[in-house]
């Protein structure tokens, strides 16, 4: 379980102590999540280079698909088809702060050196 719990925290996959985000964002201020530069423990660098974070993308959309197979399927026979796609749309404006920060949280873990 140790290795998850940074992982869930959303800590530093080098020492496990320092944060990876400033911020959680704000979805009523329209503000996006803010990463550190470095770890404030090690220094761990958490962007490496331009488009290091590119790859993330397909681990939030695969997040955002987790998300949205259940209401797919608990709506499906219960509402109309155009009040379906606005709740689903409505889910994925709710959690994509969410799947921003634990995509991009994946990806450092995932390839950290």
């Amino acid at each position: 379980m140790s290795k998850f719990r940074p992982i869930l925290s959303g800590t530093c996959p080098k020492c496990g102590k320092g944060k990876i985000f400033e911020t959680k964002g704000s979805l009523l201020h329209l503000k996006a999540p803010k990463m550190h530069e470095h770890c404030s423990e090690c220094g761990y660098r958490f962007d490496k280079e331009p488009g290091y974070f590119f790859g993330a993308m397909y681990i939030s959309y695969a997040l955002a698909i987790a998300e949205l197979f259940p209401v797919f399927f608990l709506c499906f026979w219960v509402l109309p088809l155009g009040w379906m796609f606005a709740l689903m749309f409505l889910v994925l404006i709710l959690t994509m702060f969410f799947n921003f920060r634990a995509s991009r949280v994946l990806w450092i873990h995932i390839f950290h050196e």
